[in-house]
Parts: structure tokens; C-alpha cells; sequence
């Protein structure tokens, strides 16, 4: 699904979510199926936190492995300054 359709759907949950007066996060996915047929039983891993941070391993992404990496490196750049200063 490209962005802005996720963006609508997304805008759509929290709408629904909101007249239900229920949590986002207790949908059923029978809920979701009627915002798009792309919603799957996999969609609540996308409302655990550590999937949400972990999904973005890129450089500077918000994953541990990233974080540490991004960490390593300026650990790195100061020792460098250090030594020239």
C-alpha cells in the first residue's frame, strides 16, 4: 500500500477506534478489514513498541542495532578529536 493510502487508512482506525471509544489497539481485525482488505492478522505487531522501534534498521534508524552502531561511530569521531586536539 503506498503512504498517503496508509495515511488514510491509518486516519481512518484512529476514527474508528475513537467512535468506539476503544484503544486503537483493540480493533479486531474484522474492524480493520472494513477500512482495507490489506489488514491482516498481522497487524497487531505494528502496536507493540519493540516491533515499531526495531523495524528501522538503517543508519540513523531507531533500531538497537542502529543506535549502537550510531554510538560506536562517535565514540570513534571523539577519540579522533581527542587525539588532534
Amino acid at each position: 500500500m503506498p503512504f498517503r493510502q496508509a495515511h488514510i487508512a491509518s486516519r481512518k482506525a484512529v476514527h474508528l477506534a475513537e467512535s468506539k471509544g476503544i484503544p486503537i489497539n483493540n480493533l479486531s481485525p474484522d474492524d480493520l478489514k472494513t477500512i482495507s482488505p490489506l489488514f491482516g492478522s498481522d497487524v497487531s505487531q505494528v502496536f507493540n513498541v519493540a516491533n515499531s522501534v526495531e523495524q528501522y534498521r538503517a543508519m540513523g534508524g531507531t533500531a538497537k542495532s542502529s543506535v549502537t552502531a550510531q554510538i560506536e561511530r562517535l565514540r570513534e569521531l571523539l577519540k579522533k578529536l581527542k587525539e588532534q586536539a
